[in-house]
């Protein structure tokens, strides 16, 4: 059984599937969905040395959130 953690929480080199949001109907995961952060979506730190934002690699694009940002967003471990 997999674990599931905020994406603030995520190690480097490894892969993650996007799960949901910690408020579900939100406008902000409304937004997040339409930057392709869809559930099932694989995403991964990318590997840039800065600790706020994180960067992320998600459909081929990096994309930059601030650590509260990416604790509303719910992932597993591939």
């Amino acid at each position: 059984m997999t674990k599931n953690i905020n994406l603030s929480k995520i190690l480097e080199g490894r892969t993650y599937a996007v799960l949901g949001f910690e408020a579900e109907n939100s406008d902000y995961a409304q937004k997040l969905r339409k930057m392709g952060f869809v559930e099932g979506t694989q995403i991964a730190l990318a590997p840039i040395k800065i600790s706020d934002p994180m960067i992320f690699e998600i459909r081929g694009s990096r994309v930059a959130l601030r650590k509260n940002e990416a604790d509303q967003i719910k992932v597993e471990e591939l």
